[in-house]
């Protein structure tokens, strides 16, 4: 028999869990589906709610608080990243632009680097000398934003690809010009969730996924092809004297929520309390999370599993972020802190360019990485 007081706080725990998983069911991790991301970085969240990204300055703010709100919201409609096949799958850039020149060891591949997530960790991989390229499906630099505040040189240096990442093909072509690849596109509400007109509210462009826009096809799918794509990288002929290649770094963006089977009541949550489209999109993450952890010798996995994502500009999130982290805090085992798209990225580009990061990197893991990253 289970004894009063603690059968008192297990009530109060699952109590916890049906008010959390509710919240995750709306704001569960979208890496792609957000407003974009300050130009500037920030120091990461590690004091408590709220702490630890630079504010925007009170003139930007003024200016923001002056344009109309469908300015606003025409502002963050490029954040949004969809990897939707377009008519044609043409793996060239959309407009004349001047990457960085590529050197060897330091080719970038980021799906999704138009996204929230993915335009970050482009900023940084340009900072630390990588030649980047984006792939998505419209293969255009996100969106200055109104009055420029968004404007960020660094992302002029990037090569912009229009392309399928659901194509095999179109990501084994680009893979065999790069060194490392990080996987940063997927959508929150897909095609089957029942959900999918929700997207006008959670996408910055109000775009809604078409019947092919499942979570299999845009998660699973495109990060099975850049898995294959880097294990075939180390199956090219060499003579017997020659050393084996490296294991290609790839990395990619997760949930939180993926690691509940880990944690005490997480099982529980899952099973009893979350909705069945939240089900799917665990199910596709989990897949990838253990294919690209299945070839050690071919591939060098890092796995970040953020929590919700959040900087100052992301306004429809903030609200948010002090209840997770509250959770967090008072030990609820199946809510993790919430991370800053700073920190996110940073933990990303340090798993990147360290050889002895590898596997899955839950919030502590991913702000001692930014601690790494910054004093590299």
């Amino acid at each position: 028999m289970v004894p009063p007081r603690r059968h008192r706080l297990r009530r109060i725990a699952l109590a916890a869990a049906a008010a959390t998983t509710a919240l995750s069911a709306t704001f569960v991790t979208s890496q792609a589906w957000s407003a974009p991301a300050a130009a500037s970085s920030s120091a990461s969240s590690k004091v408590g709610p709220l702490v630890g990204a630079a504010p925007p300055s009170s003139a930007a703010l003024r200016s923001l608080r002056s344009l109309s709100a469908p300015t606003r919201r025409a502002a963050a409609e490029q954040a949004v990243e969809e990897v939707e096949a377009p008519t044609a799958a043409p793996v060239e850039p959309t407009a004349p632009v001047e990457p960085t020149a590529p050197v060897e060891g330091k080719r970038l591949l980021v799906l999704g680097g138009n996204g929230y997530v993915g335009s970050q960790v482009a900023r940084l991989a340009v900072d630390r000398g990588w030649s980047v390229t984006s792939l998505s499906r419209r293969g255009q630099k996100p969106d200055d934003g109104p009055l420029g505040l968004f404007a960020d040189a660094r992302l002029d240096k990037v090569r912009w690809v229009a392309g399928d990442a659901t194509d095999p093909a179109t990501i084994q072509a680009l893979m065999a010009e790069h060194d490392a690849a990080v996987h940063a596109i997927g959508l929150l509400f897909d095609a089957n969730s029942g959900l999918a007109n929700l997207n006008l509210i959670v996408s910055g462009s109000g775009s809604v996924p078409t019947e092919t826009s499942t979570y299999d096809r845009i998660t699973r799918l495109t990060a099975f092809n850049v898995i294959e794509a880097a294990q075939a990288k180390s199956e090219v002929f060499k003579f017997p004297w020659e050393p084996e290649p490296a294991p290609t770094p790839v990395l990619f963006v997760s949930a939180a929520e993926a690691g509940w089977p880990d944690v005490s009541l997480g099982p529980e949550v899952e099973t009893n309390l979350a909705p069945d489209w939240l089900k799917e999109y665990l199910k596709a993450k989990r897949a990838v999370e253990a294919k690209i952890q299945s070839t050690p010798a071919q591939i060098r996995p890092v796995i970040v599993r953020p929590s919700l994502i959040w900087s100052w500009d992301k306004w429809d999130v903030l609200p948010i972020i002090p209840i997770f982290n509250l959770l967090n805090a008072i030990g609820v085992p199946f809510v993790d802190k919430t991370v800053t798209v700073f920190t996110l990225s940073k933990a990303l580009m340090a798993g990147l360019e360290n050889d002895d990061v590898s596997g899955v990197q839950r919030f502590d893991k991913m702000e001692e990485l930014e601690a790494r990253f910054d004093a590299a």
